[in-house]
C-alpha cells in the first residue's frame, strides 16, 4: 500500500498494514517534519541574521511562521527542539489510545498503534510544507537590513502584501482535522475497536490538536488585523 493509498482510502490502507509492525516509514514522516522546520530556519538566518539580536529575532520570526532563530547555534537547538516535539507528539498520542483502549480490551501490539499513529502525520506535511515556501517568497529575496528597525518594518509591510501566508495558516485546521481523523481510523484498527470506541480513544488528543489549531488561526487572523 502506498501513501496515495492513505490519502485515498485510509481504512484500506491501515487494513493491510495490520500484520506490518515496521517504524521506518513512521519515523521518516516524522523526521520530514524536522526537516522542512530547519530549512524555514536557515532561510530566516540568511535574511535577518546578521541584524537581529536574540530577543528581537524571537518575535520577527515568530510572526513570519517559523522558527525561533538569531544564531547557528540556535538553528540546531530548532531542529532538535521541533524533532523533540514530533515525536513527543507521535508517542503522546499512542500511549492516550492504547491506555484507554485497555477499557475496551483493545488486541494488537503497542508498537503496531505506534506505527499506525506515526503514519497519522502525513497530512500535516502539506502545511508545513507551504509554510516553507511562503518563508522562502518572503526572505530569499530579501535586501540587506542596516538596523533592526528597517527590518521589521520590512517584515511588516511583506507579510501585509503576501495573502498566502495567511492562506497556509487558514488551511491548517483543515489538515488537522484530517490527521484527527486518521488517528481514528489507527485506533480502530491498530487495537482493533469499534468506530465508537476509537472515536473516545482518540477524543483528548482531538480536541486539543483541533483546538491548538482554530487558536492558531484566530491568532494569525489577529495579526492581519493589526497591521491594516
Amino acid at each position: 500500500m502506498s501513501l496515495w493509498t492513505l490519502v485515498t482510502d485510509p481504512r484500506a490502507f491501515f487494513a493491510a498494514r495490520q500484520g506490518e509492525h515496521s517504524l521506518r516509514g513512521p519515523t521518516a514522516v516524522v523526521v520530514a517534519h524536522t526537516l522542512l522546520a530547519l530549512v524555514g530556519s536557515v532561510v530566516i538566518l540568511r535574511a535577518v541574521g546578521d541584524v537581529v539580536t536574540p530577543t528581537d529575532a524571537a518575535s520577527i520570526v515568530y510572526a513570519s511562521g517559523g522558527q525561533r532563530v538569531s544564531a547557528p547555534l540556535e538553528i540546531v537547538l530548532a531542529l532538535w527542539s521541533t524533532g523533540a516535539l514530533y515525536f513527543a507528539l507521535w508517542v503522546a498520542v499512542t500511549v492516550v489510545v492504547y491506555l484507554v483502549s485497555l477499557y475496551f480490551d483493545g488486541e494488537g501490539s503497542f508498537r503496531r498503534l505506534l506505527a499506525f499513529v506515526g503514519w497519522t502525520l502525513v497530512p500535516t506535511l502539506v502545511p508545513a510544507t507551504l509554510r516553507v515556501i511562503v518563508i522562502a517568497a518572503t526572505f530569499l529575496d530579501a535586501p540587506e537590513f542596516a538596523t533592526e528597525t528597517a527590518l521589521r518594518e520590512w517584515t511588516r509591510t511583506e507579510l501585509l502584501n503576501r495573502p498566502a501566508r495567511f492562506a497556509a495558516v487558514t488551511v491548517r485546521p483543515l489538515f488537522t482535522l484530517w490527521m484527527v481523523y486518521l488517528w481514528v481510523l489507527a485506533a480502530r484498527y491498530g487495537r482493533e475497536l469499534t468506530r465508537r470506541q476509537a472515536l473516545v480513544a482518540v477524543a483528548l488528543p482531538g480536541a486539543l490538536a483541533s483546538l491548538n489549531a482554530v487558536g492558531t488561526l484566530a491568532t494569525a487572523a489577529g495579526r492581519a488585523l493589526g497591521l491594516l
